[in-house]
Parts: C-alpha cells; sequence; structure tokens
C-alpha cells in the first residue's frame, strides 16, 4: 500500500483560518437553537402527555385569535365605509360652493369695473363742468362781496371846507357820498369800500344824527374811499361821469377837498354777513 505524503501547506498560507463574522452568526445561531430544541426534548420526556395536548391547544388558540382578528377588521373596515363616503361628500359639497362663490366674485369683479370706468367718464365730465362752476362762483363772490379782495385802483379822500359852517354848503352829505360811489361804479370799479366798510347789494350810506354811516357803522372824517378796478383808466373814466362832475363843482363851488391817487396794490374786506342775508328774494329756476 502506498502511502500519500502528507499534504505541504504553503508557507504564505496560515495554519488556521480566522473565522468570519458570518461564521460566528451561523455558530451562534446553531448554538442557540440546539440548546431550545434539547430544552423542549426534555419536557416532552418528563410529560407525555404534554406532547399531543400542547400543540392541539396552541392551534386551537391561534384559529380563534385569527377569526377574531379578521372579524375585527372586517367590522372595522364597515364601520370606516360610511364615514370616508360621508367625509367625500362633504368635501365634494365644499368645492361646489367655492366653485360657485368664485364664479360669482368674479361677476361682481366685472361689475365694479364697469362701473368704474363710467364713473372715470362721469368724474372727466364733471370736472369740466366743475372747474367752470367754480370760475362763476368766484366771480359771484367778488361781485357780491362775501369774500376781501385785493388789487390796483384809486383811493379818494375827501373832507369838508376847512373854514365852512355847518349848513352853509361846505359840509359833506351822506348824498354826497353816494354820488361818489356812483360815479365810481360807472366808470369801472369792481369793488368800493369807504373808511374800510366794503359796500355790497344792500349797503346803505345814509345820516344818522350827525354822523354818515355805511352798513349802519358811523363814518369820521376825513372819508377815505377806495375802489379797485383799471389803475390806467379809472381815473380818467370817473371824472367823465356824472358823478365825477359834481364833485368837481364841490369842490370849485363849496371848497370840499377831494384828492385822487392811482395805488398799486389796495385791499378790501368782506361785507359783512348781515349785508348779505336775503329774506324774501329766492332765485329763479335751476343751477345752469
Amino acid at each position: 500500500m502506498i502511502m500519500r505524503p502528507p499534504y505541504q501547506r504553503n508557507s504564505s498560507t496560515p495554519s488556521q483560518r480566522t473565522p468570519s463574522s458570518w461564521d460566528l452568526l451561523e455558530r451562534v445561531s446553531a448554538t442557540a437553537l440546539d440548546e431550545d430544541y434539547a430544552k423542549a426534548a426534555a419536557q416532552r420526556d418528563d410529560d407525555p402527555r404534554g406532547r399531543r395536548r400542547m400543540p392541539r391547544t396552541l392551534g386551537s388558540l391561534g384559529l380563534i385569535g385569527l377569526g377574531l382578528l379578521v372579524t375585527a377588521t372586517a367590522l372595522q373596515t364597515r364601520s370606516d365605509e360610511p364615514a370616508e363616503a360621508q367625509e367625500r361628500t362633504a368635501l365634494i359639497s365644499q368645492i361646489s360652493e367655492r366653485e360657485s362663490e368664485i364664479s360669482r366674485l368674479a361677476s361682481r369683479t366685472d361689475e365694479l369695473e364697469s362701473d368704474v370706468e363710467g364713473l372715470q367718464g362721469t368724474n372727466e365730465q364733471i370736472g369740466s363742468r366743475g372747474e367752470e362752476l367754480l370760475d362763476t362762483l368766484n366771480e359771484s363772490q367778488l361781485l357780491a362781496g362775501s369774500v376781501p379782495v385785493t388789487g390796483p385802483g384809486v383811493r379818494i379822500v375827501v373832507d369838508d371846507e376847512s373854514e365852512g359852517v355847518s349848513g352853509s354848503g361846505g359840509t359833506i352829505l351822506d348824498v354826497d357820498l353816494q354820488v361818489l360811489v356812483n360815479g365810481l361804479w360807472q366808470a369801472g370799479s369792481e369793488a368800493i369800500a369807504i373808511n374800510g366798510n366794503r359796500l355790497g347789494a344792500l349797503s346803505a350810506i345814509r345820516t344818522a344824527g350827525r354822523a354818515i354811516t355805511v352798513n349802519y357803522n358811523s363814518l369820521t372824517r376825513p372819508y377815505v374811499v377806495t375802489a379797485i378796478g383799471n389803475p390806467d383808466t379809472l381815473e380818467a373814466s370817473f371824472a367823465d361821469t356824472p358823478g365825477g362832475q359834481a364833485w368837481f363843482d364841490l369842490q370849485t363851488n363849496y371848497g370840499i377837498h377831494f384828492d385822487m391817487e392811482t395805488v398799486d396794490d389796495l385791499t378790501l374786506p368782506a361785507v359783512p354777513d348781515d349785508r348779505l342775508d336775503t329774506q324774501y328774494a329766492t332765485r329763479q329756476g335751476q343751477l345752469p
């Protein structure tokens, strides 16, 4: 019999293989199972009746538990179906309501945009018409004397005769101031005041006792009459009026002092409110 020489290991190969992690895991698993089987076998040897009764009991309990689990799952599924259906129905209803609301808001937006365009066109029309009405109102206020005014014009200072005796003709009367004011209106004056009292449509120049009054305010000498108008023509135009001629006669024949000068900047107050209110006169017709 031929003997095979012993296998010669390569010097570079180690004599023993280092166990890998997988080998160790297999050993641990095998060892653990062996111990469990050993314990189970020992119990079967000690109690022969348990070998048959325990598997049947465990199997019955498992079937019962499985049946209960299936039943509970089926009941839960059935109980969840109505709730899910209700939630789905409610969600669909909400979506439909939101779509209707969006559609309504879109229609309302279109209506508002149309209204805005119409109002813009109306505003432009009112704007041009409003400017005309505002100009008319400003002019009416100036003519009525309801607002203070400023501008160029003339200043006239008149006074009694220095050496005259009261009643001899050298004293200025209320009618003399009336003639003077009328001549200034005729010459083109736009606003007139006597001693700072603005004249309006309801203003009166009259004598009360020993004093001349304007708007129920007593005047003191000298009398200063201011009139706003064209400074280039107002003085010459006044001289050509009947009022101007009358005053030149008073100056020549009775020694009344009369001094007129052109002024570049005059300021006249507004007519008192009680001289602007009407009690019986009302506007005829509607505003244009």
